[in-house]
């Protein structure tokens, strides 16, 4: 359906992993386990955290020990197995040599069963209908423990929070902005990541089609070669961050050299929301507007919009500062979404998969971002606003999600929307930033509100 055809697998890959026909012939022994309790391991199924962490731990030790092995061992997959990459590296094995993490959340919580505070049990319903036993092993039930503990601070969702600074080996890490479970949690574990050895490639594909692709197949063989085969040749001086611009029109710009990410030289720049012309300007209003709309109805948004004189590039990590307040209900779900529009007013998109048929104009029309991408986005629930000032930083707000702070009626609060990364040129364009909340009413004071990028 991706449009990816055979090419992208032997017939031997495990879904998600490195291709063993590839691999084998290379040098390289490919172990493909399935976990406690899937399939036929013993054991009952727990959805990451530190019991599959420290089962992932004993599984290395015992690689490392056998006759065929010569005692160094690798991590390597996307989505779920990058994100159990970083559980299981965080438990440091001994003989676990490197990690190749392309695209998965690290924290279950935050990245899956309640982003913004909203709690979304739709993925996570998908995701255990995958987990299968063949010996009738019972399994965790998230969408239970979603309804049950709802705080970030309860103890099944400390145990599905990857430490990443505890990864001490090398780690050639892949992200991208498109995928709406993936991205913020990549990057997050990226700024967290231990290891000295550390490298962030931004791609702007889907991860399939991205870990499949044979150049880049190859460019993963050198970093394997380097650490687990000892060959010597020039990984070391491969740049420690490459990122792609999106323009959605053809023209997009990859493998971008960079130290840091954002790249040194990025400045922090404001703009601020004018609700009487709506449009996002430079300078603040000297008086508030408040900008209205019924949730549910017509148009059931307020967009802000701007038009740029010049070439400009968006990179980094943007948010949304917002003061609303809600008429008739204590809560609001928030959800923000920034565009690209071309010089005519028509919203661009990009799809990421081979795939540009009618099927999967279907599919994407209304959503499906992971296969195409149509801007950065965020989303809050208004209670859950408060802020973990152990690790917020101006640049990138962070949420505790251990309390609940309902609204007052007319009680206008400050929120600061964590919104997905982007690198974004404009050309002489427009970009507008879309806001929309559910299940209540609400009116955004326009003076000192601002959008980062």
């Amino acid at each position: 359906m991706l449009g990816m055809g055979n090419a992208w697998s032997s017939g031997l890959t495990k879904f998600e992993a490195a291709d063993p026909a590839y691999w084998v012939a290379h040098g390289y022994a490919v172990c493909n386990p399935d976990m406690r309790g899937i399939a036929h391991s013993e054991g009952n199924i727990t959805e990451i955290g530190s019991q599959e962490a420290q089962d992932g731990y004993d599984l290395i030790e015992w690689i490392a020990s056998q006759p065929w092995s010569s005692g160094k061992t690798a991590l390597t997959g996307t989505s779920y197995l990058a994100w159990s990459q970083w559980f299981i590296a965080a438990e440091q094995p001994p003989h676990l040599t490197a990690i190749n993490p392309t695209e998965g959340l690290s924290d279950g919580y935050r990245d899956l069963a309640y982003i913004g505070g909203i709690p979304d049990k739709n993925f996570i319903n998908r995701l255990g209908a995958n987990h299968v036993s063949a010996t009738g092993a019972l399994r965790e039930d998230l969408t239970k423990e979603i309804d049950a503990y709802p705080l970030a601070d309860a103890a099944v969702w400390q145990d599905k929070i990857a430490d990443t600074s505890k990864i001490k080996v090398p780690a050639y890490v892949i992200g991208s902005y498109s995928n709406t479970l993936h991205t913020m949690g990549t990057f997050r574990a990226w700024r967290n990541l231990g290891s000295s050895e550390k490298w962030l490639r931004i791609h702007d594909r889907q991860e399939w089609p991205f870990y499949y692709d044979k150049d880049n197949t190859e460019e993963l063989r050198r970093f394997m070669d380097y650490y687990l085969l000892d060959k010597d040749n020039d990984w070391p001086k491969t740049q420690q961050v490459r990122y792609t611009t999106i323009d959605f029109e053809g023209h997009n710009k990859t493998d971008i050299a960079a130290t840091a990410f954002p790249p040194t030289g990025s400045q922090l720049t404001r703009y601020y929301l004018n609700g009487q012309l709506r449009l996002l300007q430079t300078e603040p209003t000297t008086t508030d507007v408040p900008v209205k709309y019924q949730a549910g109805g017509l148009p059931g948004r307020a967009s802000f919009q701007m038009t740029f004189e010049k070439d400009t590039e968006f990179v980094g990590y943007p948010k949304a500062k917002l003061y609303m307040a809600a008429e008739g209900y204590d809560d609001m779900d928030v959800y923000v979404w920034v565009q690209k529009l071309d010089a005519r007013g028509n919203v661009l998109s990009e799809f990421v998969v081979p795939n540009h048929g009618a099927a999967l104009q279907d599919f994407t029309q209304e959503g499906a971002s992971a296969l195409r991408y149509k801007g950065v986005w965020g989303r809050l629930r208004a209670s859950m606003r408060h802020l973990d000032d152990k690790v917020s930083t101006d640049e990138i707000p962070a949420y505790a999600f251990d309390r609940v702070e309902k609204l007052s009626n007319g009680e206008v609060v400050a929120l600061d929307i964590v919104l997905s990364q982007w690198a974004l040129p404009t050309r002489l364009a427009k970009r507008y930033v879309w806001l929309s909340a559910q299940r209540t009413s609400w009116a955004a004071l326009c003076r000192n509100t601002r959008c980062y990028s």
